[in-house]
């Protein structure tokens, strides 16, 4: 095993990095993240995160921090707790000589065998040290999650009637001649066949050498899956940084107090403090009685109502639905949203959010909105469950957990980090007049299609409703109107939509705008602050406003499809794309005609009003 102890944020290792992920660091050495079964925790006690919700809808027991390299994290025998690593791809070469060696996954960085004789040529006279390998560019990828090494010796061999015999051959690569592409870059074995890599990545170029998937998962410890070989041809060679090579899937939970209406805020607070104690003390399998009691004696509360409150909590109910892997992502997040959409927690608690009607504000925005909350505290866990390769795919909780571990261990890496944010619930009688007009479907309807023959919407089942579409699009202003007011960097605010894409089963219409970021930019106050009266109906105003003239109109504003993979509308870097951390859809599904309408049609926009 080839542990790391490059810096590497533990926050990484949920996003953009993870197990599976190939890692570049500095000095050409290129690592992938292990198996979780390779995460040794002696002590795994001081890592648990507690988010109940969460672990029921991933179905883990335990939920675990990853290892901080810029932390002291040691295990019972005082050994540093380092992010185990293999070395991918095995395919090394000299980027002086150009002689090529396949590694284990184990091995150290390899150096080249060539110095300093061998075969009557010396690799770097002018260096009196080895010289380090590089690892090859080039490797192959299957959309069922499997990864493996370019088959340079199979490569090259095809059809020349050699064999390769790893004893004897001994491959070089270069690069040269008139071109700059893949024809440019040749592997040349010492039996005396030669070849470039040109064509290598055209669909079926790798099934004509005989070439199919071997079910190769490294970051498992497996070069060739014998007993669940994958067979699939559909395979492709692409560059080993590039963006399809892995897609992390992640699921995150806001955390959600317990009900007010059954429970004192001094009962919540014990259950936070004594949960666990609680939960390790049961006799029989059931909940010491005895000790919650003689709890409730020592802090002088009803001793019925703090048992009660115990079996809610393990139980998994406290007033709110129960939690299943089976239930979609909005379903889970109903309960979050009944939450907002009114006071919430105390200072006491993980979360506390207060919530203001609309009356309490400018009337310049009443029109829009039917209350505005301003959530002081909250909590945030995202766990990591899985990933994909080639193109994001759709699969279950359970089929994704499999991909990260051989063996029967029940926890998942997670990271939690805490902030702040405002929450706007919009008016569904305003919003669902606006999103019937025939203008504004018809404006929709192109950005629907288009969305329906992408990648991330190939599963789509429905149209995606103009509510939806509308909410996305004005928390990207919101959120670059409030980076510019407030000094927090762009990419330290989120969002959390509260509306269903294509159905209407639950009633959602809002949107969470919080910051979350492990470090300071969590806990500065400026959100909430900026979310008060006298200063929220400014920052909506100039938000809109300033999203009526983009400085790429008119080009933006008339496309018929602009962003990743054409579904957006009017909607760019200039205007409203943000980091790929703050936008849950990928930067898709944005169009600031029906926020402020269009150059032909001002009325189309939700806001038009507000442009004027």
């Amino acid at each position: 095993m080839v542990y790391s102890n490059k810096p590497m944020r533990r926050s990484a290792l949920i996003g953009p990095w993870g197990v599976g992920a190939i890692v570049p660091f500095p000095n050409d050495e290129s690592l992938m993240i292990a198996g979780l079964d390779m995460w040794r925790y002696s002590d795994s006690k001081t890592f648990i995160i507690k988010d109940e919700r969460l672990q029921k809808r991933l179905g883990v027991q335990e939920l675990r921090w990853p290892p901080d390299f810029r932390e002291r994290n040691v295990d019972a025998n005082n050994c540093n707790l380092k992010i185990p690593t293999v070395r991918f791809p095995t395919w090394h070469y000299c980027p002086f000589c150009g002689t090529m060696e396949k590694t284990t996954l184990y091995q150290q960085q390899p150096e080249c065998s060539c110095y300093p004789w061998k075969n009557g040529r010396v690799c770097n006279p002018k260096f009196k040290k080895k010289r380090k390998l590089i690892p090859e560019r080039f490797i192959v990828i299957c959309p069922d999650g499997h990864i493996d090494d370019f088959p340079v010796a199979e490569w090259i061999h095809y059809g020349t009637g050699h064999t390769y015999n790893p004893e004897t051959c001994t491959i070089r690569r270069s690069t040269g001649g008139t071109s700059a592409g893949l024809s440019g870059v040749y592997y040349e074995c010492s039996c005396g066949v030669k070849k470039s890599i040109a064509g290598a990545t055209k669909q079926g170029a790798l099934e004509r050498i005989g070439y199919e998937c071997r079910g190769a998962k490294p970051w498992l410890g497996m070069a060739y899956d014998e007993d669940h070989n994958c067979g699939n041809t559909d395979v492709r060679v692409v560059l080993r940084g590039a963006t399809n090579v892995w897609f992390a899937d992640t699921r995150s939970s806001i955390y959600i107090p317990t009900d007010g209406a059954q429970s004192s805020q001094k009962i919540i607070g014990l259950l936070d403090i004594y949960y666990e104690k609680v939960c390790n003390s049961r006799v029989d399998g059931e909940l010491n009685k005895e000790f919650i009691y003689l709890l409730a004696d020592s802090h002088d509360v009803n001793g019925d109502e703090l048992y009660e409150a115990f079996v809610r909590r393990s139980n998994g109910i406290e007033g709110l639905p129960s939690v299943t892997e089976e239930m979609s992502e909005d379903e889970y997040r109903l309960a979050e949203y009944q939450v907002l959409v009114k006071n919430s927690g105390s200072d006491a608690q993980r979360f506390h959010s207060k919530n203001y009607p609309i009356t309490w504000y400018d009337p310049i925005i009443s029109k829009y909105f039917k209350s505005i909350s301003l959530v002081h505290k909250l909590q945030e866990t995202r766990a990591f469950i899985g990933f994909s390769r080639a193109e994001p795919k759709e699969m279950t909780i359970s089929e994704r957990k499999k991909m990260l571990r051989l063996g029967d261990e029940n926890w998942l890496p997670a990271i939690q980090v805490h902030g702040e944010g405002i929450f706007f619930e919009f008016n569904e009688i305003t919003l669902q007049a606006w999103a019937s007009r025939p203008e504004v479907i018809k404006r929709l309807k192109n950005l629907q299609d288009t969305y329906k023959q992408s990648k991330f919407g190939a599963n789509s089942v429905g149209d995606i409703r103009p509510e939806f579409v509308l909410i996305h699009t004005f928390a990207h202003l919101i959120i670059n109107q409030l980076s510019f007011e407030c000094g927090y960097g762009s990419s330290s605010i989120r969002e959390r939509i509260y509306c269903e894409k294509t159905t209407n089963e639950h009633g959602m219409y809002g949107v969470l705008i919080y910051t979350a970021s492990g470090d300071s930019e969590g806990s500065l106050g400026g959100l909430v602050r900026q979310g008060s009266k006298g200063h929220i109906e400014d920052t909506i105003r100039d938000a809109i406003r300033n999203a009526a003239w983009c400085s790429s109109d008119p080009v933006c504003i008339q496309s018929l499809g602009q962003g990743p993979e054409s579904c957006n509308l009017a909607a760019c870097h200039n205007c409203a794309l943000l980091p790929e951390t703050c936008c849950e859809c990928g930067n898709r599904l944005l169009d600031r005609g029906v926020v402020v309408g269009t150059l032909g049609d001002k009325s189309i926009g939700f806001f038009a009003d507000l442009c004027r």
